[in-house]
């Protein structure tokens, strides 16, 4: 049996073991929750007990990159993995929270029946932040980024400029002032893991989950994608999306095998 695991702190209330019992079931693969205080801990946990890889979430989707050999293109780009396989010697990572972004993206531009969303701001510069990043530029987004401690937010737009698009950076009193005056459609995605007032007010009205925009009611000034299914304040449905989608790509690079989504 193949043996796959999250690793992060906290984690007993993830919903990924049950989401992957759910929607694989006669896989033959185990899924658990390995929760340690370090990533060090967690990493040396994995290995002692034969695992074949784990998904990564807060705080170590950073510091997971320092065991890693062979990064892919975007979490080397971003410095920053969702996914750890091990493979004889060596430790892939991979990025799937980037992969479920970018088809939300797409979707939603299919469901508004329009391809011409003009710009994105992401909110926050953790691990999640910076997929999403990358993600709405690589979808030709003119993409913004705030983050309460600026100077990460610009470290990060350095290190990837020049990759294939150039990465805004904005206050979060800017941030606010843009979406209060947008005149265009904008796709805001909100990954600070516990939304605290930051932007809430402006936001709270473009985001209720029954009132999502669709070709019939395209009222879509501003879209809203929360990365926060945990205790979500702004569209619970969006994180519960990200969530099944990256459980999707992660489940597919683990196997091999493309899922059968219609079991989630």
């Amino acid at each position: 049996m193949k043996k796959f695991a999250l690793i992060g702190n906290p984690i007993s209330h993830s919903k990924s073991p049950e989401l992957f019992r759910k929607a694989f079931p006669g896989s033959g693969m185990s899924y658990d929750l390995i929760e340690r205080d370090t990533v060090e801990q967690s990493i040396a946990c994995l290995k002692e007990k034969g695992y074949g890889g784990a998904n990564v979430t807060a705080p170590f989707k950073e510091s997971a990159m320092q065991f890693v050999t062979d990064p892919d293109p975007v979490s080397k780009a971003i410095g920053a993995t969702n996914l750890i396989l091990f493979r004889n010697d060596k430790v892939f990572s991979y990025n799937t929270d980037y992969l479920a972004v970018r088809r939300m993206v797409r979707e939603l531009r299919t469901r508004l029946c329009k391809s011409d969303y003009t710009a994105a701001a992401v909110i926050g510069c953790g691990g999640a932040g910076k997929a999403a990043a990358l993600a709405c530029l690589d979808e030709g987004l003119h993409t913004f980024i705030s983050n309460r401690t600026m100077k990460k937010a610009e470290d990060f737009a350095r290190t990837i400029s020049g990759y294939l698009h150039e990465l805004e950076t904005i206050s979060i009193a800017e941030a606010d002032s843009m979406l209060k005056n947008a005149d265009g459609s904008f796709l805001v995605i909100y990954t600070i893991p516990a939304p605290d007032g930051v932007l809430s007010e402006v936001l709270k009205s473009y985001s209720q989950a029954d009132q999502e925009p669709t070709c019939n009611n395209p009222d879509s000034r501003i879209t809203v994608i929360e990365a926060n299914y945990k205790n979500p304040c702004l569209n619970p449905e969006s994180g519960i999306r990200w969530l099944k989608y990256q459980a999707v790509e992660s489940f597919r690079l683990m196997t091999g095998i493309a899922p059968d989504e219609s079991r989630f």
